[in-house]
């Protein structure tokens, strides 16, 4: 049976079709293993990112009930998904039986980044849109602790770099409009990209609709001002300017 964890926009255990109930404090342990899959995680310091405010024996007895809960929640067919060095310190197994969206969009993602800069090979594209749209959301929203932040906004500027390589693909190949829906996917994302702004602006003249990159400059107009006290760019300016007066690029 297959077994899927989401961690990303919503956080979801299921097995087939069932949701599997974690507790809130399980399903933080679990992606803190799964976000650090690459190392052994001694036990010390397991207790005390989790369990640090109870006593050593009672902290020692919480993360023994919290991996046999784990294992026992996600039961799956053929190897453990959950390892153990000579020292007793978990992991989680390179070749476990789970699906799990982090893992997936990290592998997706990767590749496209180390590829030269232009149009991607069609594989490419598709591992990148598969990465994309594993990313429903932020990493553990409701969750506060600091390597939760940390981690969250890495995948965050991860999911943003790859709609602006998505973006910069279209672009190579020609295609304005599927470059303008990635750059506003990246803009969602952190509007204050001023590039990327102004390439959408572009791309929009560029597909003759004026009217649209004259909003999206207002737009970014307003934001500036609101957020930072400042007017756009130069470039962004000059760009706007040009498409007033010729209305040609």
């Amino acid at each position: 049976m297959q077994v899927s964890v989401e961690f990303l926009g919503r956080t979801r255990v299921s097995a087939g079709e069932r949701e599997i109930a974690l507790s809130r404090q399980n399903i933080s342990f679990l992606a803190y293993l799964v976000l650090f899959r690459e190392i052994d995680h001694p036990r010390e310091v397991l207790i005390e990112q989790f369990w640090s405010s109870n006593e050593p024996s009672r902290a020692k007895s919480c993360l023994g009930t919290a991996l046999s809960r784990l294992r026992n929640a996600l039961k799956v067919d053929g190897a453990s998904w959950l390892e153990f060095s000579p020292r007793g310190e978990p992991r989680i197994s390179p070749l476990a039986p789970i699906w799990f969206d982090i893992v997936a969009f990290e592998k997706d993602i990767s590749p496209a980044f180390t590829a030269p800069p232009g149009a991607l090979e069609p594989s490419l594209v598709r591992r990148l849109s598969a990465a994309l749209g594993h990313y429903r959301g932020d990493l553990l929203l409701g969750w506060y602790d600091n390597w939760v932040l940390i981690e969250r906004e890495r995948l965050r500027l991860l999911c943003l770099r790859g709609h602006r390589r998505l973006m910069e693909h279209y672009a190579a190949i020609g295609d304005v409009e599927s470059a303008i829906a990635s750059g506003l996917s990246a803009l969602r994302i952190e509007p204050l990209q001023e590039l990327v702004q102004q390439q959408v602006i572009a791309f929009y003249f560029a597909s003759g609709q004026r009217v649209a990159a004259m909003r999206q400059y207002e737009r970014l107009v307003q934001l500036l001002k609101d957020e930072l006290g400042i007017a756009p760019s130069r470039a962004i300016r000059d760009l706007v300017e040009r498409i007033r007066i010729d209305r040609s690029l």
